[in-house]
């Protein structure tokens, strides 16, 4: 960036955004096939059911939980902030092609006079 303005590859930034909720989906289908598995294979108690498996259930289900949890909510960010880039950049080429189009608008060595507010 350089004298205060702004540079914008418009096509390589939709690739980003899209490129961004593509991994999102990823993720997400890896916690859904992954994931999955470690809840139904947990959800067998492969510890055991005796004081010891207990009380390793006890411990690891609240991390189980948290983790999934997360691996789901990290997957739904990613594709909602690829999907906000995508729609921010289709957003700004537009108001930028619009104040071109009238800038170009305006008369050629017209000039308003200067407005005094009050």
């Amino acid at each position: 960036m350089t004298e205060a303005q702004i540079w914008l590859d418009p096509d390589r930034a939709r690739r980003g955004g899209v490129d961004l909720a593509l991994a999102g989906e990823a993720i997400g289908a890896a916690r859904r096939e992954a994931g999955g598995a470690i809840a139904a294979a947990s959800a067998e108690h492969p510890w055991g059911r005796d004081d010891i498996g207990a009380a390793f259930e006890k411990h690891y289900r609240g991390y189980e939980e948290t983790l999934l949890r997360a691996w789901e909510l990290l997957g739904r960010s990613l594709q909602g902030l690829g999907g906000g880039v995508v729609r921010s950049v289709t957003s700004t080429v537009e108001t930028d092609d619009g104040a071109s189009r009238r800038l170009g608008d305006i008369p050629q060595g017209h000039r308003s006079p200067p407005r005094h507010w009050r």
